[in-house]
């Protein structure tokens, strides 16, 4: 029935009184709704021009049948004379000015219909925020077709059709066990674009089956479908059914019918394609009943059942718990819960729930809030990622600012109002601890040191390689074995470079012959240019091959430890030129390698005290001092050992060229190990020498900063850098 019928045509109100009631708008029609959970009845209001519906009480509802007394005063004492009820003038002045709020009352004046016009507008800026991450295309009415075919697909609904499922799933679950290797083989199809389409098109029909449960379980219970269509949630369109007016549905059977609808259909779908894939041949359609079997169903209870966002599983639960407008009302239940248990207020609940279902309400509010910070988060950082920088940063922090600085800013000003009723008490004490906790954990400057991956390996070293292809003499050294600077280390021997030495010695010797020859023969003499040339050449050649030969003999650059010997090597085996041979190393003088992030640069002292930690946690730390840091980030890692890669603490990805770039910006600084007098750090430095490489942390002093300090550094940082404003 209309409002008018309902609460009667109102008197004339004298605009004169202050406690005149605008009348209620004509098309407006109220419907009997569900009882609530104390057992009282309800009633749901529509609004059809604006397809919205409000759920009222039974105070409510005796406001408004009595609406056409036109006066707050007369409606308290009507009600009150004639009902238990204890109205006050107040609790009507709120609900009107709920009405107005909603646009629900008929406007009078010209200024009236000014405010009505402008609770309507909405600023450019606002309207433009909210919906460029969420707007709604309608593309069909489809009312007279859902009336058209609903008889047709009664079926659909009768309980033999739910057996018929139920019987499909099962024998389809039956058949895909006894082949199952072939059914899992049947995902490597969507690596192709054939694959691809066909994946795009499953899910297309899917979802507008999805809808079209909706819409007809709607239908079937009398409610009107006035849009389908398209809605883009940050640019990704997913389909919608317009069902708003299941909320008039009395019975929370049939709402919960019209929730579940979507789901239900491609449950069934899925059952029917898990049959079907059996028997279908090879090809586009039994992989799209594959696809249908396995992704799509899942994909939806995924995103369908998630009760923080409003799709199906919010009003699921709200049904279910029948509990209307769920998030308004658990969030006004969090919010007191919150400020009693921050300062004590001692206000009473914003509603009179069982003990058990506000304690739900509440988990779930908070729930709620935790899962939009994340979400609106991900939607900054993907709006930042879809536009240029600079409008990708200027939209990003109006996100954060709009949907989760507000809020959270509104909750403030809300405690800055009350803070003269903030009274001594348990929970205000308790809170005034943690805040002063949590003041000195983020202001205090007590963060003086920070770790870095580092790599501890020998100051001097050097890999030996084969000279050139020669065959090896002698080989006496093991891993371990201490040389001095000079000592033989590898002896090789080239028959070739012998036998062309003993040849440039014999042709030597002759042209020294020919020229202390040549005061016997004439001819000589008069060749005696000629021969000094040769002997020269010849002498030239013999030394290149001396040399040579000298080379063949691998002799210790400087006093050190074998560190390694390549293996499968003895005497008389042939080596190819280059072929690495041994690592020599001194390891009386270590050197350091670490990695220190921008952030962390502005704070390193001059002559930082640092220590090494190796990652063999049985070996001493080892005390350092600063030699070097790179005025310039590194743009590759020149030590892989330290990459994520390899086991390492630098997060890296491989560059077309194979190399190792780091992730953030990191500066190298190099260090020298100190001889402290300590036997035992001399010790475990030449154990891990002896290891070549030895990974660990460096503790490095650092300026104190306080926590807030860094996190306002680090995101200084960022917006400079993502601005390109440097």
């Amino acid at each position: 029935m209309t409002t008018a019928e309902a609460v009667g045509v109102p008197g004339v109100v004298d605009a004169s009184d202050d406690d005149a009631l605008l009348p209620l708008r004509e098309e407006l029609s109220l419907h009997p709704g569900p009882r609530v959970r104390d057992g009282s009845p309800s009633w749901t209001l529509q609004d059809p021009c604006n397809n919205r519906f409000y759920r009222l009480g039974v105070r409510e509802f005796e406001i408004l049948s009595h609406w056409r007394l036109g006066s707050a005063a007369q409606i308290v004492a009507e009600v009150n004379a004639d009902s238990l009820f204890n109205l006050s003038v107040a609790e009507v002045s709120d609900f009107a000015q709920f009405l107005m709020a909603n646009n629900l009352l008929v406007a009078s004046g010209i200024s009236g219909l000014q405010a009505q016009s402008q609770r309507l507008q909405k600023h450019w800026a606002s309207w433009l925020l909210h919906n460029y991450l969420f707007f709604r295309l309608p593309l069909v009415r489809p009312d007279a077709f859902l009336d058209t075919y609903l008889p047709r697909l009664a079926f659909l609904f009768s309980p033999a059709f739910l057996s018929v499922v139920l019987g499909s799933a099962l024998l389809g679950l039956l058949l895909i066990a006894r082949q199952w290797e072939s059914f899992a083989k049947e995902l490597l199809y969507f690596f192709s674009w054939q694959g691809a389409v066909c994946y795009f098109l499953a899910l297309i029909l899917t979802k507008m089956a999805h809808e079209l449960g909706h819409a007809f379980t709607a239908k079937r219970f009398g409610c009107h479908i006035p849009t389908m269509g398209v809605a883009f949630l940050v640019m990704w369109p997913v389909l919608y059914t317009d069902t708003s007016e299941a909320w008039k549905l009395p019975s929370r059977r049939q709402r919960l019918a019209v929730g579940g609808a979507g789901m239900m259909t491609e449950l069934a779908i899925a059952a029917f394609a898990s049959l079907l894939w059996s028997f279908l041949p090879e090809g586009a359609l039994r992989s799209a009943a594959f696809l249908l079997a396995t992704t799509t169903w899942l994909l939806t209870l995924g995103v369908n059942l998630n009760p923080f966002m409003r799709f199906d599983g919010y009003f699921l639960l709200s049904d279910l718990l029948e509990v209307g407008n769920l998030q308004q009302r658990s969030f006004a239940l969090a919010r007191w819960w919150l400020r009693e248990q921050l300062f004590g207020f001692a206000d009473p609940p914003p509603e009179l729930l069982p003990r058990s279902l506000r304690r739900g309400l509440v988990v779930y509010a908070f729930c709620t809030w935790l899962y939009r910070f994340f979400l609106f988060l991900g939607i900054a950082l993907l709006v930042y990622m879809l536009f240029f920088k600079l409008l990708g940063l200027f939209l990003f922090v109006v996100e954060i600012i709009w949907f989760i600085a507000l809020p959270i800013g509104r909750e403030l000003a809300h405690w800055y109002t009350r803070r003269r009723e903030v009274t001594v008490n348990r929970f205000s004490r308790r809170t005034l601890f943690i805040a002063l906790g949590l003041a000195l954990v983020s202001l205090a400057p007590w963060q003086s040191r920070v770790n870095l991956p580092a790599l501890l390996q020998a100051e001097t070293r050097t890999q030996l390689y084969a000279p050139a292809g020669a065959q090896l003499q002698s080989l006496a050294l093991v891993p371990g074995a201490q040389v001095e600077a000079g000592d033989m280390l590898l002896s090789f021997r080239s028959p070739d470079a012998e036998a062309r030495a003993r040849l440039t010695e014999l042709e030597v010797k002759n042209l020294r012959w020919q020229l202390a020859a040549q005061g016997l023969e004439s001819g000589i003499l008069q060749r005696n240019q000629v021969i000094e040339q040769e002997l020269a050449l010849a002498q030239s050649e013999l030394r290149s091959v001396q040399d040579e030969l000298a080379r063949l003999q691998l002799r210790a650059p400087f006093a050190g430890t074998v560190l390694e010997v390549a293996a499968d090597i003895r005497p008389g085996d042939w080596i190819a030129e280059n072929e690495p041979l041994l690592l020599l190393a001194d390891t009386t003088t270590a050197r350091v390698t670490a990695y220190i992030g921008e952030s962390d640069l502005g704070r390193l002292q001059a002559q930082p005290s640092a220590r090494f930690y190796p990652q063999n946690m049985d070996e001493p730390a080892l005390a350092a001092t600063l030699l070097a840091v790179d005025k310039v980030n590194a743009r590759f890692l020149n030590e892989p050992y330290l990459a994520s890669t390899y086991g390492g603490d630098i997060a890296v990805r491989e560059d077309a060229q194979g190399r190792w770039v780091p992730d953030t910006t990191l500066y190298r600084v190099t260090l020298r190990v100190v001889q402290d007098g300590n036997s035992d750090s001399t010790q475990g430095a030449q154990r891990l020498l002896a290891a070549q490489l030895s990974r660990g942390t460096l503790v490095l002093e650092v300026d104190a900063e306080s926590l807030l300090a860094r996190f306002w550094r680090k995101l200084a940082a960022v917006i400079i850098r993502e601005s390109g404003l440097y």
